[in-house]
């Protein structure tokens, strides 16, 4: 297969204007952002706590695996029940929000 040469700044171009004219794409890319920006601050709290993904999954009676795809696997998404398991190990716990209240108190 021969190489082919790209145009990042072109190839920009058009996923902006793609962007810009499709709203369902836009919808998309915000989930996938959201998504993305969860299973960062899992990871960092994690991290943070000093554990790691086997510790987590005995702490959680899950297996580590399970752990590492609620952090790293964008094509399949833990369950609910997965979640509560791994955030409270962690010393954490899930809370629905209102969007644009402080997540902080």
């Amino acid at each position: 297969m021969p190489f082919i040469q790209s145009n990042a700044e072109r190839e920009e171009r058009e996923l902006q204007a793609l962007m810009n004219s499709d709203l369902e794409v836009k919808k998309h890319i915000a989930e996938f952002d959201e998504e993305y920006e969860f299973r960062k601050k899992l990871v960092e709290a994690r991290k943070e706590a000093g554990f790691t993904q086997k510790e987590i999954g005995l702490l959680a009676g899950l297996d580590y695996r399970a752990i590492s795809r609620a952090e790293t696997n964008a094509d399949i998404s833990p369950n609910l029940r997965t979640l509560i398991k791994y955030v409270n190990a962690i010393g954490y716990k899930l809370e629905v929000v209102k969007r644009g209240e402080d997540c902080s108190a």
